[in-house]
């Protein structure tokens, strides 16, 4: 009986470490969020993100537009799986934001892997 129940307590635990290791990582998200001069939160407007390669970023440009809710999303986990075992999974970024004016306001972002980030950006009219 001490067998049965040894061997029954092995495969329990076994099967508990198993399961712990296929655990779902979330995902990795840089959020622009765009605001005038006024403070207001500006829906439609351009965002582009660049990776600051003086920083360790892997080249990366991703771009996008601002939702009815002024706030652009960036998935960033393809950038992150460039990364090695040892490398600290922190990404930097230059960000251009505009809407209708005729230059980019410029930016910087951070963003960790499996983490949502947030940046404002306050663009110059």
């Amino acid at each position: 009986m001490k067998f049965k129940f040894t061997i029954f307590s092995l495969i329990v635990g076994m099967s508990v470490l198993f399961m712990s290791g296929c655990a779902e990582k979330d995902p990795s998200i840089l959020k622009i969020f765009v605001r005038s001069n006024a403070n207001i939160l500006t829906p439609d407007a351009y965002v582009r993100i660049v990776g600051d390669v003086n920083k360790d970023t892997p080249e990366f440009l991703a771009e996008g537009k601002t939702n009815e809710s002024g706030v652009a999303t960036f998935k960033l986990d393809e950038l992150f799986d460039e990364y090695g075992k040892k490398d600290d999974k922190i990404a930097y970024f230059t960000v251009y934001a505009k809407d209708t004016a005729e230059f980019y306001t410029l930016g910087s972002a951070r963003a960790k892997q499996y983490l949502t980030s947030t940046e404002t950006i306050n663009i110059d009219e």
